[in-house]
C-alpha cells in the first residue's frame, strides 16, 4: 500500500509545478554599468522573481517569473530606481 501511494505521488508532483514565464521590459534610459547594476538588483530583490537580467546593450531586461505573477510589480520595482520600464514581450521561460 505504501508503495503505491508513494509511486502515486511522485507521478502526480510535476502536474502541480507551475510554469514560469519570462517578462522582457524595454528601459531606454539606462546608459552605464551602473543603470543596469542598480536595475539588476532591484528586479532580484523583488519577491517571486526567480531570475532577472539587464543588458545595456538591448536596453532591456528580462525576469522569469511564476506564471501567476504581477509584471507590474517589475514595472514598480524599475521605478524605484528611476527608471520608467515598459512590457515588450511575455513568453513561456525555457
Amino acid at each position: 500500500m505504501k508503495r503505491f501511494l508513494c509511486l502515486g505521488l511522485l507521478l502526480l508532483t510535476p502536474l502541480s509545478w507551475a510554469a514560469n514565464k519570462m517578462v522582457t521590459i524595454d528601459i531606454g534610459q539606462m546608459n552605464c554599468p551602473l543603470c543596469v547594476i542598480s536595475i539588476n538588483q532591484a528586479l532580484r530583490s523583488t519577491d517571486g522573481v526567480i531570475k532577472a537580467k539587464a543588458s545595456l546593450k538591448t536596453h532591456q531586461a528580462q525576469v522569469i517569473v511564476p506564471d501567476n505573477f504581477d509584471n507590474q510589480q517589475l514595472l514598480s520595482a524599475i521605478a524605484k530606481t528611476g527608471f520608467t520600464g515598459q512590457i515588450h514581450a511575455v513568453a513561456e521561460a525555457q
